[in-house]
């Protein structure tokens, strides 16, 4: 597998786990560091953790275009994303423009970052 359909298969995995509150999964696939600024707000990884294996509701969503740029070790998704979901009381079905970054340490890859702007 190349390396940008490995990074579009985790990418699809990420939301998949969210989606599933598969915690596991998401422990393997957020590094230690990781943070989002998003729809949802600010998060470090634990927050989101809690937020993803709870409250956090994703009933359908699709990656409309999404373009892996890769720099070594270092790889920036840049992605429009569709979703509708909620998390607690909050309505957080949007289209937004996704940028992650991955880091690849020991032979897989990490998210450290994300950030999302809604973009309807």
């Amino acid at each position: 597998m190349t390396v940008f359909r490995e990074l579009i298969a985790l990418s699809n995995e990420l939301v998949a786990a969210v989606r599933d509150h598969d915690r596991e999964r998401l422990e393997q696939l957020l590094a230690a560091e990781f943070t989002l600024n998003g729809a949802a707000g600010e998060m470090d990884r634990e927050e989101f953790l809690d937020a993803a294996s709870g409250p956090y509701e994703i009933d359908d969503w699709a990656y409309e275009e999404i373009d892996p740029e890769i720099y070594g070790d270092t790889a920036v998704v840049v992605s429009r994303y569709r979703q509708t979901g909620r998390l607690d009381t909050r309505d957080l079905s949007h289209r937004m423009h996704v940028t992650d970054i991955w880091v690849r340490r020991n032979a897989h890859w990490q998210i450290v970052r994300r950030h999302a702007t809604i973009a309807d």
